[in-house]
């Protein structure tokens, strides 16, 4: 909306836009001039809020939207980028091998609902603070599986936004940084601690536990040694995918993430020096780094029978094929076939087999600069859950002040 505004013997253009109130004085005193500046002002600025122009960042709106030559210095047009079209030219341009692949799916899922709620015609110029707060508003009320969708999730999303956007800055293809937010997000239950096969089963007896409270009981779960053992054996029994048995047992042994899992060369198991080389991507943003961890005895008999026997050949420690790795998806699936069946259907991945390795350590006593040596890039926060698994060491220090 835009109209004309007379100053003495000159004219103005007053207009709205985005809920503000602008304006630019016109050097006309002809009606008829100030009528045809006008019309431009107001098709420019249509082109504006169709997505078909973006203002260059600092320039004077009004200015912009007039410019009819008057200008001290031709204001140069931005095309405008869209979010769609920000998200695929990231898909297909970012650097290969830069992330994990499980990373660069997740990415694809968090754009994937980006683009649907804020929308994917939207110019990337048009996305604000305000944009942003009202995504984080609308994903924190939808549900997944029929559960709320977490905060973490959502903070998840906006990081990929924000690392979206900078790159595509940092390209050219926009104009400005991703917008300066102090973002309000609902607030986050606190992960369940970790606990054992037998403490869960306690307060599901106890009944009254809803289905969500049930998966995150589950997702806590960790295996004293000897149900791995179990679970291991069970898997060897029913799985008919050669490599799962020996997957999972270097997880439970030597607490590898399911990524270096799949990334396992068979150069990295040296049997000589008793030793497995884990390659990590976590620990740094611009490279693959590594960790040693000692080969366990049950780890040594696995893996040399297993190369010896049923390996297909090639480069990969783990594979299906030779030189084909493994996909999360695979894997997922030979999991939940090999636990069907059983007790240890409750398990929510294999990842409980990383998680049981550190609280097993730490249940040893084990010092926690160890297992955060053996883990690799442990967190504080996956520190303060393992951290209740040292009963004797907190019930000394207590004791040893209001023991008496």
């Amino acid at each position: 909306m835009a109209w004309l505004e007379r100053r003495g013997d000159r004219f103005r253009i007053a207009f709205r836009f985005r809920g503000g109130k602008f304006g630019v004085n016109l050097k006309a005193s002809d009606p008829r001039e100030a009528e045809g500046c006008l019309a431009r002002l107001e098709e420019n600025l249509r082109l504006v809020e169709r997505g078909r122009l973006a203002v260059p960042p600092g320039a004077d709106l009004g200015l912009f939207l007039l410019s009819d030559g008057k200008l001290d210095k031709p204001v140069e047009v931005v095309r405008a980028v869209r979010l769609a079209e920000m998200f695929a030219t990231y898909r297909s341009e970012f650097t290969a091998g830069a992330k994990e692949a499980i990373t660069r799916e997740m990415e694809g899922v968090h754009m994937k609902h980006l683009a649907r709620l804020i929308g994917g015609d939207t110019p990337v110029g048009a996305v604000t603070a305000g944009t942003v707060q009202q995504f984080v508003d609308a994903r924190s009320r939808e549900t997944h599986r029929g559960h709320p969708v977490k905060a973490k999730t959502v903070r998840k999303a906006v990081a990929t936004f924000r690392f979206v956007w900078n790159w595509t800055h940092r390209r050219g293809d926009v104009p400005a940084k991703f917008p300066d937010v102090d973002l309000v997000f609902p607030k986050e239950k606190q992960p369940e601690p970790f606990r054992t096969y037998d403490q869960i089963q306690a307060i599901l007896a106890r009944g009254e536990v809803d289905p969500r409270r049930v998966r995150e009981l589950w997702d806590g779960l960790f295996l004293d040694p000897v149900q791995v053992a179990e679970v291991l054996a069970h898997v060897r029994r029913k799985t008919s995918a050669r490599y799962l048995h020996p997957f999972l047992t270097t997880a439970a042994y030597t607490g590898a993430r399911r990524a270096e899992l799949f990334r396992a060369r068979v150069e990295d198991f040296d049997f000589g020096g008793r030793l497995v080389l884990l390659r990590e991507k976590k620990r740094s943003r611009d490279g693959e780094t590594f960790r040693t961890v000692d080969m366990t005895p049950r780890v040594e008999e696995v893996m040399r029978e297993y190369f010896a026997g049923v390996h297909p050949g090639g480069g990969f420690a783990f594979c299906s094929a030779a030189d084909r790795m493994l996909t999360d998806g695979q894997t997922w699936k030979a999991f939940r076939t090999g636990v069907k069946g059983s007790k240890w259907h409750v398990l929510r991945g294999y990842h409980a087999f990383r998680h049981s390795f550190a609280s097993n350590l730490a249940a040893a006593g084990v010092d926690q600069r160890v297992i955060d040596e053996l883990m690799g890039h442990t967190t504080v926060e996956m520190q303060k859950r393992y951290r209740h698994l040292f009963p004797d060491q907190r019930r000394a220090a207590v004791l040893s002040v209001f023991g008496a």
